[in-house]
């Protein structure tokens, strides 16, 4: 019988490995192969499809990781968020380490459509302000990839959205700042919808 057990667990992991996407999750997994993606730890439901985890395959510089799974699409949505990053005023460092991130994910998936874009009406218009003007949310500054064909929905095992972008933890907060990075496959849609017939 353990053996058995052992055995499953083997050939799940050798799924898991082969088809392993971003942070090792791929569409589809099930809540038992996501626990196996994180090294048997199991994921914590949060509520609406939404579930804490703790990958195996995890980026030195993130340190929360949701998943959403829905019991007939299975996995449909992953998101990864940095831990703190020291800043200027001028956001110098979160910048820096957002162009770190975006650099493989475009050597990998493609060129992204970047948004750097402040509000008209904001008093935070000057460089000096850029902190500010995001921990107010009068600045966007982000990064997105669609997927551009059936072709790479095949390519990268159904991945067809990727978006990358700057917040803060809080509106005064603007000495610190978090990288946020979400993932949607193409079951997403169906995912969403039917998360929504219940409103």
């Amino acid at each position: 019988m353990k053996k058995s057990i052992l055995l499953s667990a083997i050939f799940i992991f050798g799924m898991v490995s082969v088809f392993a996407g971003p942070f090792g999750f791929s569409m589809g997994m099930t809540l038992d192969e996501i626990t196996v993606a994180c090294n048997g730890a199991e994921p914590k439901y949060i509520g609406d499809d939404r579930y804490y985890v703790q990958p195996a395959k995890s980026h030195p510089l993130f340190d929360g990781y949701v998943v959403w799974v829905s019991e007939t699409s299975e996995l449909y949505y992953i998101k990864g968020i940095s831990k703190e990053i020291k800043t200027t005023d001028y956001g110098t460092e979160v910048k820096q380490e957002f162009s770190k991130l975006l650099s493989p994910l475009e050597r990998k998936y493609g060129k992204f459509k970047k948004t750097d874009k402040i509000e008209k009406d904001t008093l935070w218009h000057n460089e000096q302000y850029w902190m500010r003007a995001i921990a107010n949310g009068a600045r966007t500054y982000e990064a997105e990839w669609i997927a551009s064909s059936e072709d790479s929905i095949e390519k990268f095992d159904g991945l067809v959205t990727i978006a990358i972008g700057i917040k803060t933890r809080e509106t005064y907060i603007t000495d610190e700042a978090y990288i946020w990075i979400e993932y949607g496959f193409s079951n997403q849609a169906d995912a969403f919808a039917e998360l929504d017939d219940v409103l």
